[in-house]
């Protein structure tokens, strides 16, 4: 499964939305074969932001969710991918 994310809100600086882009990119298509993929690519994601970007990273992958969310400034991002499955990260 290989797509193009689409970052559709986000309050990051340019370099850090593409390391974000990046990462969640990888990890779904790291485990996009697999029946619980968005499980697997959501604990991935969330411990590879928590090592390169401190602790209390959140991740969410799915299709048709909404969120009333509390984050630091500077540390959230609404990614489509492939057009219709949803990432939201963030930093509480």
């Amino acid at each position: 499964m290989t797509g193009k994310p689409i970052a559709k809100s986000h309050d990051l600086n340019g370099e850090l939305l593409g390391e974000l882009m990046d990462a969640i990119q990888t990890g779904i298509e790291s485990y996009a074969s697999l029946p619980n993929m968005s499980e697997l690519a959501t604990k991935s994601i969330k411990e590879f932001l928590d090592k390169r970007y401190g602790p209390a990273w959140q991740c969410v992958i799915g299709e048709g969710f909404a969120y009333d969310i509390s984050v630091q400034s500077g540390a959230y991002l609404l990614m489509y991918y492939n057009g219709n499955l949803g990432c939201l990260v963030f930093k509480t």
